[in-house]
């Protein structure tokens, strides 16, 4: 499934916690999210869901995330989706590959 929108991932979590039978209150409780947002991201109220909340709380939910990158230039695109596989997978190595972190 693709995600476009906080509130897409948002009705994705819902739907996913409605199919297990998961009360809210559990998925706040095993994700560590405090049940009002978790209530927030399902109705779509908020805007700037964080990768790291929707990991936590896919996760409660034995699911996982999966990115991908999208450019409109096809080789960027590829080129990022390398990188992103690297440092899934601990590979990447800042300094082999030039990158330098931003502060």
């Amino acid at each position: 499934m693709q995600l476009t929108s906080s509130a897409e991932a948002g009705a994705l979590v819902k739907s996913l916690r409605q199919r297990y039978g998961i009360s809210r209150k559990e998925l706040s409780e095993s994700s560590g999210i405090p049940l009002r947002t978790v209530y927030a991201v399902e109705n779509g109220e908020l805007n700037n869901l964080s990768v790291d909340r929707l990991i936590s709380l896919l996760a409660a939910l034995d699911a996982t995330l999966d990115v991908r990158v999208s450019t409109a230039d096809a080789t960027k695109g590829a080129e990022a989706n390398r990188l992103v596989e690297l440092a899934a997978t601990s590979t990447l190595d800042a300094d082999r590959w030039g990158l330098m972190q931003t502060t």
